[in-house]
């Protein structure tokens, strides 16, 4: 435990002490009312949060978004005053050390002319750069520094012009940016994984049916994007028709580089062993491959610009009319830049180079650069629509939306390798120019129709059903490069596209007395899209996919201070494909429940008391075991199966004290050991939580909170290699100002 820890702890008893011995003593029969806390119109609230870790600290602050050293600052100052009795001034802040959670805004009101805001905030998210667990030889993978975090800003101003019995204004302007540090989910590969592999005599026989790699190796993204957003409208009423329109600009830029990391710590012989070895002896993992790092960099400059008009005229007391339309103009200068440097062993020694191969036949990590690339994109889209209010019981909308896309895009890339000779170390680059083009075209057609009826006592049905069909067309011309570093020939795709999604949902609430309230609901989706080579009849894919779900949910005052809520929701879903010639497959079969309870009780006026369980089952089936022999050693279900619970009583202590017990729980059981030919499926989490929490009215201005709490976290997952648990504590003074 650090020194701040053991300061901060030691503060946060002085807090508790001091807290518990100002409460007044009070006699056990004595009644106090349970809003014995003012609630402050202006106020500061310092705060400060200590743990104490032990185990993995990246992986806490993922989990609770707070650095493993903890946080200490203001969490909340809230302002407001009247200047006059037409205008009101509000300003929040916020400024919280280690998290890096800052707030800074202010907002100016006056009746009946407007409003005037801008404000700045920043604050962190943590994430944890790790890879992945190989059980076979538990083999554990991480960065060298494993906690990473991204930092989010958002500067705006803003401002409001509304007038009585006049036309409404309003301008906002928003500045985003993201920077820092994130995990990837595309992990580079590691021969070091217990797999042999043999050479020499009968090394055929003995090397097992699969590779010796597998990905685990940790990855990460260096984020660099920044958002611009200006937004314009006007709204007024004219009679019966209420008009609006907004204009709305965006500018985007981004340069996010994934750093990447294949065979570390690898390096092949030079030259290989000899086939004629006898008997067939094992490579050691560290001489299967070469080491390959480096990264890939996406780079996005574009500017949108769109146009929205619309409308809504009231024709009847009972019905009215809306429409709208909206055109929308954008443009991108996309590039990409992938420097992936190969380290090759050869007679002379180690050589590197960007793209680096051998032979004919041996295939470059791929490394290029975009020499230039742009793209369009055109929207226009009506809708027009109308509204029945036949009674108060019925309001029910039909609606059709039109849409129009147009896409297109080319770049060009300049492909790098380098062909390295292992008898000279000599390096002759390889360069290829590759050009690329897509375009596509969509015409959408959107119907909707949503209800809601409450003629029938007690009970309310409502619902709505939309339908998606968009044609068009997907043309693309894209040329890559093959082994030995040259360019590959060009492939061409160029299809007819049918797009049909269809959402139907339906529901009721029944008040059954005044103990019984029933809500129930049921959807279904169905989507298809499919893609029809226009140059061969019959060619295509086609890949369709349907959800049918329930929901229902039960409430029953069980007593005038006992309520249990039950909660079930369940889902099934399957996806079929259709390739070239018709042939079809199903896979994908999905089952998902969801079984909640919650039990609220307030056993007096001083006490409450509620427990929640959550419990989960969820499989999405893939083709185990149909597979058979080494397919299924490879594959299985994805089984997401977990239970969530929580227990939490509050009650009051004195006439200045409550104080609150809260236990949480968590379990997901679904991990199995692979073998060897594949990596681990399903996720093995067992963590809880304990919180006691007192808060202390010091005086009418002054209140306090003391929380102390442990989090017990383990991981099968990763071997255990990210577990961690230890104390919490959590101190606050707030002060009315």
């Amino acid at each position: 435990m650090n020194l701040n820890t053991l300061t901060a702890l030691r503060n946060v008893a002085l807090f508790a002490t001091l807290a518990l011995g100002l409460a007044p003593a009070q006699g056990t029969d004595k009644k106090y009312p349970l809003d014995a806390f003012p609630v402050f119109d202006s106020y500061i609230k310092i705060t400060g949060q200590a743990p104490s870790v032990t185990g993995k600290d990246s992986s806490y602050a993922r989990r609770l978004q707070m650095p493993a050293n903890g946080t200490y600052g203001i969490e909340a100052f809230h302002y407001a005053k009247d200047v006059n009795k037409e205008t009101s001034v509000e300003f929040d802040g916020r400024a919280l050390n280690g998290s890096e959670d800052y707030l800074a805004a202010l907002k100016v009101t006056k009746n009946e002319v407007g409003s005037f805001e801008f404000g700045y905030k920043r604050f962190r998210t943590f994430y944890d750069g790790i890879g992945g667990f190989f059980p076979s030889n538990n083999r554990w993978s991480e960065l060298g520094n494993p906690e990473l975090h991204t930092d989010r800003a958002k500067f705006w101003v803003s401002a409001k012009i509304e007038r009585p019995n006049a036309p409404k204004f309003e301008f906002r302007y928003t500045n985003e940016e993201r920077t820092g540090r994130k995990d990837s989910t595309i992990w580079g590969d590691s021969d070091f994984t217990g797999i042999p592999s043999y050479y020499g005599v009968g090394a055929s026989a003995k090397n097992p049916p699969y590779s010796t790699a597998r990905k685990f190796i940790p990855a990460y993204i260096n984020l660099d994007e920044r958002q611009q957003n200006w937004f314009g409208s006007a709204k007024h009423t004219v009679g019966n028709t209420t008009l609006e329109f907004e204009v709305q600009h965006n500018l985007a830029k981004s340069g996010d580089r994934r750093i990447v990391n294949r065979y570390p710590g690898e390096l092949q012989l030079y030259p290989r062993q000899s086939a004629s070895t006898n008997p067939a002896k094992i490579y050691p993992p560290e001489t299967i491959a070469n080491a390959v790092s480096g990264y890939d960099q996406q780079n996005l400059d574009s500017k949108i610009t769109s146009y929205t008009g619309k409308f809504e005229t009231k024709l009847s007391d009972t019905v009215s009319v809306y429409g709208g339309v909206l055109y929308s103009k954008g443009n991108a200068d996309i590039g990409g830049d992938r420097q992936m440097t190969q380290s090759m062993p050869t007679a002379v020694g180690l050589v590197t180079a960007v793209g680096g191969f051998v032979g004919a036949g041996g295939r470059p990590p791929y490394s290029y650069t975009t020499v230039v690339g742009e793209t369009h994109e055109k929207v226009l889209s009506e809708n027009l629509g109308f509204k029945f209010q036949s009674s108060s019981d019925f309001f029910a909308t039909l609606a059709v939306k039109h849409e129009q896309t147009d896409v297109d895009g080319f770049n060009q890339v300049k492909y790098t390798s380098n062909s390295i000779n292992q008898t000279t170390g000599v390096v002759t680059p390889v360069i290829v120019l590759a050009p690329n083009i897509a375009e596509r075209t969509e015409k959408s057609w959107i119907p909707e129709v949503t209800f809601r009826y409450t003629g029938i006592k007690s009970l309310s049905l409502y619902g709505n059903v939309d339908y998606r069909h968009s044609p068009g067309t997907i043309y693309g011309n894209s040329t890559g490069v093959t082994t030995g570093g040259g360019a590959a020939a060009a492939v061409v795709s160029d299809d007819n596209v049918k797009l049909n999604h269809g959402h139907f949902k339906f529901g009721a609430n029944w008040t059954v007395n005044q103990m019984v309230t029933l809500r129930g609901e049921i959807y279904y989706k169905d989507h298809t899209n499919g893609f029809y080579d226009r140059a061969t009849p019959g060619d295509g894919y086609v890949l369709g996919y349907q959800f049918l779900g329930e929901k229902f949910t039960a409430t029953v005052k069980a007593l005038s201070n006992l309520t249990c809520t039950t909660r079930l929701i369940r889902q099934s879903g399957k996806m079929d494909t259709s390739v070239d010639s018709g042939t079809s497959f199903q896979s994908n079969d999905t089952k998902n429940y969801n079984i909640g309870e919650t039990i609220d009780w307030s056993p007096s006026a001083q006490v409450f008391v509620q427990a929640n369980v959550n419990v989960v089952f969820n499989t999405i089936k893939t083709a185990y075991p149909v597979a058979g022999g080494l397919g299924n050693a490879v594959l299985r279900n994805a089984d997401n199966n977990y239970i969530t619970g929580s227990f939490i009583t509050g009650f009051v202590v004195s006439k200045h004290t409550d104080a609150s017990l809260q236990y949480t729980y968590y379990r997901a059981d679904n991990y199995q050991a692979p073998s060897p030919a594949s990596l681990f499926y399903g996720a093995g989490v067992k963590e809880y939580t304990v919180t006691a929490a007192v808060k202390h009215k010091f005086s009418d201005r002054i209140l306090g909170e003391l929380k102390l709490g442990y989090i017990d976290s383990k991981n099968d997952t990763t071997g255990g290699n990210t577990n961690f648990r230890g104390p919490l504590a959590y101190v606050s003074l707030a002060y009315a100002l």
